[in-house]
């Protein structure tokens, strides 16, 4: 195998390598609370602005089925944690909202000259593959101090044109959503 064949070898390889790794990659979430929260008096709950889903996030990405997607998800995750919706004089008061940014990774260096009878190498430049990170948070907020006691940053690398997928949406909220405490028992 002559250089030039070894290279693209590992060029394919390495755009192998890293679609496995943008397209197998699980949401990583982290789930932030207010020190010393208690839920015990939590019992119902409404979308911040007058009980009606917003969408807040990049223009290009406003896909209105996404939005019911994710807004169904979190009202279903809500009611298996044993919490009502209600009105604009709920307990709590809930929104998301979403934050994309590019970004990139080198996948191979490829040379502008090669000349494999006399071993020259021309100029060598990166090949980058760009893709998208996406998260979405999730913020509780306590309606009568106005302020936020559980946030959820679910994370996850992407596609630059994502493909709107219900079971990719239903799966990420309900990690998103898993350490938010459920309704306490009556005692």
């Amino acid at each position: 195998m002559n250089l030039h064949e070894s290279q693209e070898l590992m060029q394919k390889l390495c755009l192998i390598l890293l679609v496995l790794i943008v397209s197998g990659c699980a949401v990583k979430v982290k789930t932030y609370q207010k020190p010393d929260q208690s839920f015990d008096a939590y019992k119902t709950w409404c979308w911040l602005e007058g009980c009606e889903v917003t969408y807040q996030g990049p223009d290009y990405l406003y896909d209105q089925r996404v939005v019911d997607e994710i807004s169904n998800a979190v009202a279903y995750n809500m009611y298996q944690k044993g919490y009502e919706q209600s009105d604009e004089t709920s307990d709590l008061m809930l929104n998301f909202f979403m934050i994309v940014e590019e970004d990139s990774a080198e996948v191979a260096d490829n040379y502008d000259g090669l000349m494999p009878e006399i071993g020259w190498i021309g100029n060598l430049y990166p090949e980058y593959e760009k893709f998208l990170k996406g998260s979405l948070i999730i913020d509780v907020i306590d309606r009568e101090k106005s302020e936020v006691i559980w946030r959820s940053n679910a994370v996850r690398y992407m596609e630059l044109y994502p493909v709107y997928d219900k079971a990719e949406i239903w799966s990420a909220v309900e990690k998103a959503m898993k350490k938010l405490s459920v309704v306490a028992e009556p005692k």
